[in-house]
């Protein structure tokens, strides 16, 4: 009797772990996205291509009403761009005495046959919220980084597409869901909340000084560099994300490697 108990134990078990197999396997694309509220995880070492350019051609970026993509001064032409998001595995801190600590986040960026102009922009999103933030880029406290490449265009980006605009809450697909093993997931969301109109614009900073906690627009960086990311706002960041767009499509030979860490 001792014995058929076990055998049914051990049988039991076995059909268990299966079906748990199984059903990770299964559901493995509903692991991330504003549905589960979990993110994917994310490396501090990160090589994106061409093919990671999913939205435009479009001239403005997300908020609940659009921003402007043209951090540059204005030529007097429409520029259309495409652009990605990011995910990055550091957070800011700072500005809050109860968190007491404060800590930016170095990223170190190397473009390889860059065509045209490519522009740095923040996102991040409250800890435990999806309220969020993203970088000012006009009057008082503007920041971002532009780097001008000199390759030759490529022939269009057949797998961008505009991005539809939807209000105070945007859901956008992350470009860096890559090396996930055999469930990776290449179109993992996040959602962002953007409750009122003209907040949520002055927490997150592009710097090339972290003395300069505030930031600076630099409209002409190198090629490969390192900037920083500053939060000077009072509530703790869970997640901060990077946009970065181009005005034209790329090469196949571009890359864009980002690096992070904590200083």
């Amino acid at each position: 009797m001792e014995f058929r108990t076990r055998v049914v134990v051990a049988f039991a078990l076995l059909i268990a772990i299966a079906a748990t197999a199984l059903a990770v396997q299964i559901s493995a694309e509903g692991l991330y996205g504003p549905e589960t509220g979990r993110e994917p995880p994310v490396s501090s070492d990160m090589t994106f291509s061409r093919a990671d350019f999913l939205y435009g051609p479009q001239d403005w970026r997300p908020y609940l009403t659009p921003l402007s993509l043209n951090i540059l001064p204005a030529t007097g032409e429409d520029e259309q761009w495409y652009f990605m998001l990011v995910r990055l595995n550091e957070t800011p801190q700072g500005g809050n005495p109860a968190l007491y600590t404060t800590r930016s986040v170095a990223v170190d960026y190397a473009f390889k046959d860059l065509s045209g102009t490519a522009a740095f922009y923040l996102y991040g999103k409250r800890a435990g919220s999806g309220r969020a933030w993203t970088s000012r880029q006009d009057g008082y406290g503007a920041s971002g980084l532009v780097v001008t490449g000199t390759a030759a265009p490529g022939r269009g980006m057949p797998q961008a597409s505009p991005f539809t605009h939807t209000g105070e809450w945007v859901e956008m697909r992350l470009a860096n869901t890559h090396g996930l093993g055999p469930d990776e997931i290449p179109t993992a969301t996040v959602a962002f909340w953007f409750p009122q109109n003209k907040v949520g614009q002055d927490a997150l900073h592009i710097t090339t000084d972290l003395a300069q906690r505030k930031g600076q627009v630099t409209t002409d960086a190198p090629s490969a560099g390192r900037f920083f990311i500053t939060h000077t706002g009072g509530s703790q960041v869970g997640a901060v994300y990077l946009l970065v767009a181009v005005d034209r499509p790329q090469p196949d030979t571009f890359s864009l490697r980002l690096m992070t860490e904590a200083v």
